[in-house]
C-alpha cells in the first residue's frame, strides 16, 4: 500500500513539475536582448543637427586652410565648440559600445583641436 502511493506520488510529481515549468517559461518576458532599445525623445533630430554642425565646420575650415589669421582662430574655436556640443548629445543619446566608440572618438576631436587652437591663435607662443 504504502509503495503504491510512493509510485502515485511520483508519477503525480513527474506530471506536475514539467508542466509547471513549461506554463513558466511561456510565461516569462522575452530576453533583454531582444528588446529594442530607443533613443530618448528628440535625439535622432539632435544627433542629425550635431553631426551637420560639425560637417559644415570642417568644411569651412579646410576651406580656411593653414593659413594663420583671425579668420582661421575664429573658425577653429567654433570647431571646438561643435565638437564639445556633438560630445554632449551623443552622451545623453547613445548606449552601449557604440556610445564608448564614439565618445573617444570625440574626445581625441577635442583634444587635438585644443591643440589647434594653440598654434592657430598663438596660444602657447610667449603671448
Amino acid at each position: 500500500m504504502v509503495r503504491r502511493f510512493v509510485l502515485a506520488a511520483l508519477a503525480f510529481i513527474g506530471l506536475i513539475f514539467p508542466a509547471t515549468f513549461g506554463l513558466a517559461l511561456l510565461a516569462a518576458p522575452a530576453p533583454a536582448e531582444s528588446k529594442s532599445v530607443s533613443m530618448p525623445a528628440g535625439c535622432e533630430h539632435n544627433l542629425a543637427a550635431v553631426n551637420d554642425g560639425v560637417s559644415s565646420m570642417q568644411s569651412r575650415l579646410k576651406s580656411l586652410g593653414t593659413t594663420p589669421g583671425r579668420a582661421t582662430c575664429s573658425a577653429t574655436r567654433l570647431y571646438f565648440l561643435e565638437i564639445v556640443k556633438a560630445r554632449a548629445v551623443t552622451a545623453a543619446c547613445k548606449s552601449g559600445p557604440e556610445r564608448e566608440r564614439e565618445l573617444g572618438r570625440l574626445d581625441a576631436d577635442v583634444a587635438h583641436v585644443n591643440d589647434d587652437i594653440a598654434s592657430r591663435c598663438g596660444y602657447g607662443q610667449g603671448s
